[in-house]
């Protein structure tokens, strides 16, 4: 399996601003940056997209992308998220007024794009690929994944704080390779970082610690002013098999 989270800055940098992942050039998760890729063969590869949740910096260029990719016909891109963020994205983004109602101009043999709606710990086919929604704890309610290529699994949480659901999904899963977790404040901000939903370096650890298996810890989202704060109070924990992503580059499990 090949995941790549796409770069948000030019040049790029590991500064992080937007977020979108690609596995095995087919799939994206969010479209943050998806949008913004120079190589539009690359973006023409992507069929599909899952949605986490409706946070800008996970949805900023999904018009953009589907513009992108759009030739007459039948084929088009498949839009996948809980049923109210589909619906969300329909009204307050193709609504005709931020962004022409692609949804609504997708009829017949002629078609932008198709919405998809998923159901919690129910996985769904696409590419090859069995892709698993869990719920984790944002201040909107948010879908991490679990993706699985029957070789190699990898665990995308996405934004979240303290969760159990998806670790617990995660122990029982036959195989794990990798967690891409985020850690978007410093120690210093934990009442921030609380209040929105996400992590600072002592809830990343108390998380690694209380899952009890081997995987690589690849950290992601480190808001960009923060980065370097972020970085050493990570450093400065020892904990075993933490790396910090580097956006561009295609890791193989």
């Amino acid at each position: 399996m090949k995941v790549e989270l796409l770069p948000s800055s030019i040049p790029p940098t590991e500064a992080q601003f937007l977020v979108s992942f690609l596995v095995n050039d087919e799939i994206a998760i969010d479209a943050g940056s998806l949008g913004l890729v120079s190589d539009l063969q690359k973006q023409e590869r992507v069929r599909h997209v899952f949605i986490t949740h409706e946070h800008v910096d996970h949805i900023a260029t999904l018009p953009i992308f589907l513009e992108n990719v759009y030739v007459p016909g039948p084929d088009c891109v498949e839009l996948l998220g809980m049923e109210d963020v589909l619906d969300f994205i329909h009204r307050d983004v193709f609504n005709g007024r931020v962004w022409p109602d692609f949804f609504a101009l997708s009829t017949g043999d002629d078609r932008f794009v198709t919405g998809t709606p998923l159901k919690l710990h129910e996985p769904v086919m696409r590419a090859g690929l069995t892709i698993t929604p869990i719920p984790v704890s944002h201040c909107v309610d948010t879908l991490g994944f679990v993706v699985d290529d029957g070789r190699a699994a990898v665990a995308f949480p996405s934004d979240t704080g303290p969760t159990d659901v998806f670790w617990e999904h995660l122990a029982a899963a036959p195989r794990l390779d990798a967690v891409f977790l985020e850690v978007s404040f410093p120690n210093g901000h934990a009442d921030l970082a609380a209040t929105t939903g996400h992590h600072c370096p002592a809830t990343f650890a108390a998380e690694v610690r209380k899952f009890r298996r081997d995987v690589r810890w690849i950290v992601v989202h480190r808001k960009a002013r923060f980065a370097a704060e972020i970085a050493r109070e990570l450093k400065a924990l020892n904990l075993p098999r933490v790396e910090f992503v580097k956006p561009g580059v295609a890791y193989e499990f």
